[in-house]
């Protein structure tokens, strides 16, 4: 017979996977920057949200912050800050 909590643990596994990954990406650009910074994950590259001058602020700080989430999380494949 199905047994629906067993199906239902491999979503709860992703949902800690993507929490896990926020925050070590989220980590890595407080400890660049200095700051908070609002951000979203799509396809492996980070679309930072915010006004010009914070976007300038990560982009200067773009290397540091790639290396600190390589750090943080070796499995995970971040391409690019956009």
């Amino acid at each position: 017979m199905f047994n629906i909590s067993d199906y239902l643990k491999k979503f709860s596994r992703i949902e800690g996977d993507s929490l896990a990954q926020r925050d070590a990406i989220a980590g890595a650009m407080r400890e660049a920057c200095g700051a908070e910074i609002d951000f979203e994950v799509k396809k492996d590259i980070i679309y930072i949200k915010g006004s010009p001058v914070v976007r300038s602020i990560v982009y200067t700080k773009k290397g540091a912050i790639l290396e600190a989430i390589k750090i943080r999380q070796p499995k995970l494949r971040i391409s690019d800050i956009r």
